[in-house]
């Protein structure tokens, strides 16, 4: 991969970072426990658990793509991002393009 592509890559998926970074910090209130107050209703309180927990899981979601873009940086630095994990081929462009972090080429993740 020539040094202009890394530069790209490098630039988009630091965009990525610092977008998840700001939508983190946004959504800690989400994640917070459910205070269970006795001017709510037993409803109103499951509604306010319910989207405790879908925030947890978008939380968490964010944060393993966190690590998958943080992941992606390093294998920029070392020189291994674009090769594939599993079969050391070439990820396509296309594929990169599409998802920066990806780890695998279409064949290999398919087969997973």
């Amino acid at each position: 991969m020539n040094k202009e592509r890394q530069e790209y890559y490098s630039a988009k998926l630091g965009a990525l970072a610092a977008e998840l970074r700001e939508d983190l910090d946004k959504n800690l209130d989400g994640a917070k426990t459910v205070q269970l107050d006795t001017s709510i209703g037993r409803l109103s309180r499951m509604d306010a658990m319910q989207l405790q927990q879908m925030a947890l899981e978008l939380r968490r979601r964010q944060q393993n793509q966190m690590l998958r873009i943080e992941n992606a940086l390093k294998r920029l630095e070392t020189g291994t991002f674009g090769v594939c994990a599993r079969c050391g081929k070439s990820i396509s462009k296309d594929r990169l393009d599409a998802q920066p972090d990806a780890i695998a080429c279409v064949p290999c993740a398919e087969a997973r």
